[in-house]
């Protein structure tokens, strides 16, 4: 029996990654999308420190333009 090979699978949604750096230890804190005021902690330090959240509008804006990560994908692969 032969196996097929698995076809790659194209994205079907995104996630915009932003990164804050820890003020106690200058560690890169990476959060997805915070658009409300909230406490980050540092997974090296394990210092707690405030944020500034992200512009709701924009985030929605930038998964628009990108078809939700569909429109993303390298043509060339496709």
């Amino acid at each position: 029996m032969s196996q097929r090979p698995i076809q790659p699978v194209s994205p079907e949604g995104m996630e915009i990654l932003f990164i804050y750096q820890c003020p106690s230890c200058g560690r890169q804190v990476g959060l997805l999308s915070p658009t409300q005021p909230a406490m980050a902690h540092c997974d090296v330090c394990g210092g707690a420190f405030p944020i500034v959240p992200v512009d709701e509008r924009g985030v929605q804006y930038v998964k628009l333009m990108l078809n939700n990560g569909r429109a993303a994908v390298d043509p060339d692969f496709v």
